[in-house]
């Protein structure tokens, strides 16, 4: 067999760059929050000694309702579907792709230990030691993906610990993302009409509970995020479901193009995000003489936006991968990568 040869650009699915894209700017609501505190165990307090404000809480609502837990659903969703759309196209050419799987992703995780020396809050460990038990699952059925997710999900979320339930919810959403890449939802496979009414009934489910979740039962912190996690697979969904739907009708163009750029190089944007985070709350707190409030914090997390959103378009009319992403494949293949267009 010849060797195992990567995707090209001619190969890959504008709609999950896209998707990709509008998670990755998600993520950056969550963590913006936590890029000046130094561990797990202090996240709970920063959360409490947070100053909102009138001017802030529109962040919150935006952080607690529609952010928190849903946007790395959606990444851990994206990445399932992922393993199943490098093997199959690796297998498709007559190749394997149990090496390029496996190197690939402890690659991945290595990147990920690198990065959670810097920053505590780090996912990609968590998906490179994640991936290394989805490849014998990659030829199991939708329906039983779907079985094995839900019942991953309520382990997480009955787990007790914070930390614990935070690693499991991810290969949960993991092998959620594989069944609905089978069955054609995360890959665009559907018709404008489908993903609407998708849309529609999975917010129509997620939004009360994770709304009810933070306003009716803000004092009890337990509760609170049992009710919202039980609600984040629809809100995932919803996402999904939402940004298919626009591609899928051809809307916002403009936006979409610039999505999928920064999707495209996801990985070099997310480490960019953690450094331009950790600089940009570092600065301001150090200027104030105090923590920053939510309101500094949006302002901070709309700049980086912009920064993504207008870098990464031209990067990649110039060079064919972000430079982390460069990286990666030269190391999963053993071969230099092409790297100018």
């Amino acid at each position: 067999m010849s060797p195992a040869v990567p995707v090209g650009r001619a190969e890959r699915i504008v709609a999950i760059d896209v998707l990709r894209g509008f998670a990755l700017l998600g993520i950056l609501v969550a963590n913006i929050t936590l890029f000046d505190v130094d561990g797990f165990d202090a996240v709970e307090q920063s959360f409490e000694d947070l100053v909102i404000g009138s001017a802030g809480a529109p962040f919150m609502v935006l952080l607690l309702i529609f952010v928190l837990n849903k946007m790395m659903a959606v990444f851990s969703m994206l990445f399932g579907a992922g393993v199943l759309l490098v093997t199959e196209r690796i297998e498709a050419r007559g190749d394997s792709a149990f090496g390029v799987h496996y190197v690939r992703n402890v690659l991945l995780a290595g990147i990920g230990l690198a990065h959670s020396a810097l920053w505590f809050g780090d996912v990609l460990l968590i998906y490179g030691l994640s991936a290394l038990f989805l490849y014998p699952l990659r030829r199991l059925s939708a329906r039983s993906l779907l079985v094995a997710s839900a019942a991953v999900w309520l382990f997480a979320v009955c787990v007790g610990d914070p930390v614990a339930e935070y690693v499991v919810r991810a290969p949960a959403m993991m092998l959620v993302g594989m069944s609905l890449y089978r069955l054609g939802v995360i890959n665009a496979g559907r018709d404008a009409a489908w993903y609407r009414m998708a849309t529609r009934r999975s917010f129509a489910v997620g939004l009360p509970l994770c709304s009810v979740a933070w306003v009716f039962v803000e004092d009890q912190e337990d509760l609170a995020l049992l009710v919202n996690n039980l609600g984040v697979p629809f809100m995932a969904l919803g996402y999904v479901c939402l940004v298919m739907w626009i591609c899928a009708e051809g809307r916002l163009p403009r936006v979409q193009a610039r999505l999928a750029a920064a999707g495209q190089m996801a990985l070099t944007n997310y480490l960019m995000q953690t450094v331009l985070g950790m600089l940009s709350i570092g600065a301001l707190n150090h200027v104030r003489g105090e923590r920053v409030t939510a309101f500094w914090m949006m302002l901070a997390t709309f700049a980086i936006w912009t920064v993504q959103l207008a870098w990464s378009a031209p990067w990649l009319r110039a060079f064919r991968f972000g430079p982390a992403e460069w990286a990666w494949r030269s190391a999963t293949y053993r071969k230099v990568q092409r790297f100018r267009a």
